[in-house]
């Protein structure tokens, strides 16, 4: 291996949206021995800063679900949704009516004020069993913070939607509302709970083969952990997958590897850590 990809959410991050102070020193140690670390996540660029621990230096970064690829601060992506793709949506929605969030290459989370109500409303009473835990406090936390609601919003800009509900069966069939539509984009899930769309042809695996590309690295020299669907290609394109011990068990049935410990137990440290030893 010469290069690994790490997913954030539900991986090196706990259900707090913390690292470990163990896993930051484990990956500069990688990367004093000649490893690349890339972050492959579904937040953005902004997102990622708010939680990256300053000490931390990724090689790349395979943001937005693939949207942005970034080396260095080299930019090797920046895509955006199409404007009308994105209005069709969004008004389709009014008819399931899940919450939503409109995520813009400025770092803005975005929702309509003609939407709010029902926006509360998926956000309000107790976490579903079948919610994962920091999921649910990621929403809660960045509603009460990060979403700002406004009348009228420019979509020139948009990186991607994020789509989250309770109701498993209502994700299904703003799922297959999604699937109907004659415009060409993709969709992205990362649990039973949530659906990301964004520019067709996109996702963590293509931003991750134009940061190999950059280093000269191999897909079969790749490891990659995650934990989430949308991590389903770059688990796919690496030569190494590995899956997290709190992914779903279909993940864990795909791709055999999977870490003995789960993201609240620092498990990433602990298989990167026993990695570093056996390399």
């Amino acid at each position: 291996m010469k290069a690994i990809a790490l997913d954030m959410d539900g991986t090196i991050l706990d259900d707090d949206h913390r690292i470990s102070e163990e896993l930051i020193t484990c990956i500069s140690e990688l990367q004093k021995k000649g490893y690349y670390i890339f972050l492959a996540t579904g937040r953005t660029i902004s997102d990622i800063e708010g939680v990256l621990a300053r000490e931390l230096e990724p090689d790349g970064m395979a943001a937005a679900n693939g949207m942005t690829a970034v080396a260095k601060g080299e930019v090797l992506a920046d895509e955006v949704l199409d404007e009308r793709i994105v209005r069709d949506l969004i008004e389709e929605n009014r008819k399931h009516r899940l919450y939503y969030e409109i995520h813009t290459k400025a770092g803005e989370r975005l929702g309509f004020r003609e939407d709010e109500v029902f926006l509360i409303e998926e956000l309000e009473g107790p976490m579903p069993e079948t919610v994962k835990e920091h999921e649910w406090n990621s929403r809660q936390k960045v509603w009460e913070s990060h979403v700002s609601i406004e009348e009228e919003i420019d979509l020139s800009q948009v990186l991607k939607v994020y789509y989250f509900t309770k109701d498993q069966e209502k994700l299904e069939n703003w799922k297959a509302a999604l699937g109907s539509k004659k415009e060409a984009f993709a969709t992205s899930s990362s649990s039973e709970h949530n659906v990301e769309v964004m520019k067709e042809g996109i996702s963590k695996a293509s931003a991750l083969e134009l940061l190999l590309k950059h280093y000269g690295v191999e897909a079969d020299d790749l490891m990659a952990i995650g934990d989430g669907g949308n991590d389903i290609p770059m688990l796919e394109l690496a030569g190494r997958p590995v899956v997290m011990q709190n992914a779903p068990e279909e993940l864990k049935d795909q791709f055999p590897e999977v870490t003995e410990y789960s993201n609240t137990e620092n498990g990433v440290f602990k298989f990167l850590n026993n990695f570093a030893k056996e390399g």
